[in-house]
């Protein structure tokens, strides 16, 4: 029941951004009697640069009625080979990745529409792991709908729905011999000796245990509110939103990382659980072009549940979520950029520990609209 809510939901989300693309293709025919000239191609490009399309809005462009997408497809690779090197491994290390980021906004007088959709893998093979494994795996789409009140357009109601999760399913590999144990949800680090083992597993070098599945855990969200945008130029936005909000979490079973004691010869996991909860958000985004070609971002948002129907063990600031993400790109060719990306999350639902990820990477990548 879980898989097929699971699957249901992304097929769902699918075929709506298929339909909702396919519709802006058709309605771009139409542009010369939706009165869009006001907005030329270079302005727009120049506040969008990394496909961002739904901060064209924030970025004071006046934009009339229509649909305004945009999709760029991109990659990246890397190649390193060491020998003799102090506390590196000999041997060669590769890695690939595939980018999607696709934006589609519709706007109706003071009514706007906003889409984003980012899809990032990335596959590494180092000396150490015979296999290759996944060291990016992201799949993010946010819908936004406000209304600007007529007369003070930088403030405003919001609702915005989010969906978050992997593509592949998720391993973890090991180059030494050890043992992975499975603990059981609600299993504290300091009691776990004393605990039933949900089961047990020999690891061998070199080999790989599955932790979750393709599209899990899958963290679904909606919120409103309302949004303020009290400043607003080409080299800085600044959007604050709050409101309402709810969090559905969807494991089906899966697994995370649980003890990180590397002294020992096991690998503990604990036990997903589904959890749906309310409370309220907080969201501050800041963004911005230097000199046309250099993008940046900043933005950090707060969740706080009051009401759970799950039990994790947490109070008070044990259960704020968080999750921050700063991001610059300099744009070298209309096909080429150097992308600089940090992110921060807090998720103790999943694990009570921040999930970093910092990268660093030349991507190749084509406007298809």
């Amino acid at each position: 029941m879980r898989d097929a809510f699971k699957h249901l939901t992304f097929v769902a989300g699918a075929l709506s951004a298929c339909l909702a693309f396919s519709t802006a293709a058709l309605a771009q025919d139409n542009s010369a009697t939706q009165g869009d000239s006001s907005v030329t191609v270079e302005s727009e490009n120049a506040v969008i640069g990394d496909t961002e399309t739904e901060e064209a809005v924030k970025a004071g462009i006046t934009r009339d009625t229509g649909w305004y997408p945009k999709l760029r497809i991109g990659g990246s690779a890397s190649l390193n080979w060491n020998r003799n090197v102090d506390g590196v491994n000999d041997g060669t290390a590769f890695s690939f990745g595939v980018q999607l980021k696709g934006a589609l906004d519709g706007v109706y007088k003071n009514l706007e529409w906003q889409n984003k959709l980012e899809i990032e893998h990335q596959q590494t093979k180092t000396p150490s792991i015979d296999h290759w494994i996944k060291s990016t795996d992201k799949f993010d789409f946010q819908s936004l709908l406000l209304f600007r009140i007529p007369g003070a357009e930088w403030v405003g109601p919001f609702a915005r729905f989010r969906l978050q999760s992997s593509l592949l399913p998720g391993y973890y590999s090991t180059d030494k011999d050890l043992v992975v144990r499975f603990y059981k949800f609600g299993t504290k680090i300091d009691e776990k000796e004393g605990v039933k083992l949900l089961k047990v597993r020999a690891l061998a070098a070199q080999d790989q245990v599955k932790l979750s599945s393709s599209f899990e855990p899958l963290l679904l969200s909606e919120s409103a509110g309302f949004f303020i945008s009290p400043y607003s130029t080409e080299m800085l936005n600044i959007n604050f939103t709050a409101g309402v909000a709810g969090q559905h979490l969807i494991s089906d079973g899966g697994f995370v990382g649980f003890d990180d004691d590397d002294d020992d010869a096991y690998y503990d996991v604990i036990e997903l659980k589904d959890t749906n909860s309310f409370g309220v958000e907080g969201q501050l985004t800041l963004d911005g072009v230097f000199v046309g070609y250099v993008n940046w971002s900043l933005s950090g948002s707060i969740y706080y549940p009051i009401i759970m129907d799950e039990d994790h063990g947490l109070k008070d600031e044990e259960l704020i979520h968080s999750d921050v993400e700063a991001k610059i790109s300099v744009r070298m060719a209309s096909w080429a950029s150097l992308d600089y990306a940090l992110t921060a999350k807090l998720h103790p639902f999943v694990t009570e520990k921040w999930q970093l990820t910092n990268t660093i990477l030349f991507n190749i990548g084509f406007d298809v609209f």
